[in-house]
């Protein structure tokens, strides 16, 4: 049975898998042994088990080990790699936390696995639950990628889309998992999703036949950083690396959580992109400490990454989503730090926005992340100007933004408007007015 504790207070658990200790909020730790050997027998990321905590079950489905490749084009003259992780079961780094997520629910009799997820861990913990024939149910905003839903629902899970946002999501399964005694496979909520991450950092460190200048890092919710830095730090402790290497976190401006803090606040009137979108990161606090002492952040805009993605597309041959090529828009705007490497955490299959951009309304259901927060108030109260709605909505877009936003719902059948007392209001088009 794996143990979680507490350093500070000494809080210790068999069963609790969050990141914050319950009694202090401290950072817990995973307890568990560390031997530099590489099972090169088994499975997945059990290849590493000596470095993991330990399970009963070992699920796997041949997760681990992608590729690192030289770029031959983008950075011919700076020796810079990309470590693809799209080569992963279902199309995505998450694939190594499911791993160990799926196996420790298993170890501990679960019933059900719970997750709010905007895509690719929902769509790794369906295929891993499905391997380990347990059932799994999986909360998704409204704009997460049709694609990664179609996964979640291929692989047997049972999908509940909502107009809520991913933070409020993750606060609900939470609360529903404690009290239905259900288990909490959300990424931001299981610490070891962090472990099962940390991997990439022991396949890097053999890969690359030691320690790069940097790494860039999609930023999001910060798990990736951390699970890295985790990774690293273990094998500094163990004196198998003398330094960890810089982590260059990117976002977009969009969502600049990290920069923020760190004295880049670079706002726009974009939309959120999806897989990075987090408003309060529950793991704020401990990314930014390494941000500040190992690492930095660079903030890019949607045409950077959508740019980004097809130069890797065309030039290196390497198809990846958006969310993915922030990585890689990033060290364009750098300048690309020499003996580096890009991450590259999934497939374009699973979000090829930025290859269909001008088309996309007319294949997908799904409205936009800004579109779901004003679909969201329309639902919540009824017959509002398109101007209250723009005070309501609080972000940092023209009044005139919003207007397009609502004719484009309006198109898409999600709500109407009427005059009333010479103004235009709106109303979902699933509450008629009854004025």
């Amino acid at each position: 049975m794996i143990k979680i504790k507490c350093l500070k207070c000494g809080f210790e658990n068999n069963s609790y898998r969050g990141y914050n200790c319950p009694n202090c909020g401290s950072l817990l730790e995973v307890i568990h042994g560390f031997e530099w050997i590489i099972e090169w027998g088994n499975n997945g990321i059990w290849i590493f088990s000596k470095m993991l905590p330990q399970t009963n079950h070992r699920i796997s489905l041949g997760e681990g080990w992608t590729p690192l490749i030289r770029s031959d084009n983008l950075f011919r003259d700076e020796n810079i790699y990309f470590k693809d992780e799209s080569r992963n079961p279902t199309g995505s780094f998450r694939d190594r936390a499911a791993a160990l997520v799926v196996s420790d629910a298993l170890d501990q009799g679960a019933k059900r696995l719970v997750v709010a997820s905007d895509g690719n861990m929902g769509a790794s913990i369906a295929a891993y639950s499905a391997k380990a024939g347990l059932p799994a149910t999986i909360y998704v905003p409204v704009w997460a990628d049709p694609e990664k839903i179609l996964l979640m629902k291929a692989y047997g899970a049972k999908v509940i889309v909502s107009k809520e946002d991913l933070d409020t999501l993750l606060q609900y399964v939470e609360r529903r998992t404690r009290k239905e005694k259900l288990y909490n496979a959300s990424s931001t909520y299981n610490i070891l999703a962090m472990e099962g991450l940390k991997t990439i950092a022991y396949e890097i460190y053999l890969q690359y036949g030691g320690i790069p200048e940097a790494i860039y890092v999609p930023l999001g919710s910060g798990l990736t950083l951390l699970s890295l830095y985790h990774g690293f730090s273990e094998m500094l402790t163990n004196n198998i690396i003398d330094h960890i290497p810089r982590l260059i976190g990117v976002e977009t401006c969009a969502n600049p959580v990290y920069s923020s803090i760190h004295g880049n606040p670079t706002r726009c009137n974009e939309e959120p992109m999806p897989g990075l979108y987090y408003r309060k990161p529950v793991l704020k606090e401990y990314v930014s400490e390494i941000i500040d002492k190992h690492g930095e952040t660079i903030v890019v805009n949607n045409k950077q990454v959508y740019e980004a993605a097809k130069k890797l597309a065309m030039k290196e041959g390497l198809f990846v989503e958006p969310s993915s090529a922030v990585a890689l828009a990033g060290a364009l705007k750098m300048g690309g730090v020499e003996n580096s490497i890009i991450l590259l955490t999934g497939h374009g299959l699973k979000g090829p926005s930025s290859y269909t951009r001008p088309s996309r309304e007319r294949y997908t259901p799904f409205p936009g992340s800004t579109k779901s927060l004003i679909l969201k108030i329309v639902s919540e109260k009824p017959g509002l100007t398109g101007y209250e709605i723009w005070k309501r909505l609080g972000l940092r877009i023209s009044v005139q933004a919003v207007y397009q936003h609502l004719k484009e719902l309006e198109r898409m059948g999600l709500i109407h408007s009427k005059f009333l007392e010479n103004r235009k209001v709106y109303f979902p088009s699933y509450k008629k007015s009854r004025s």
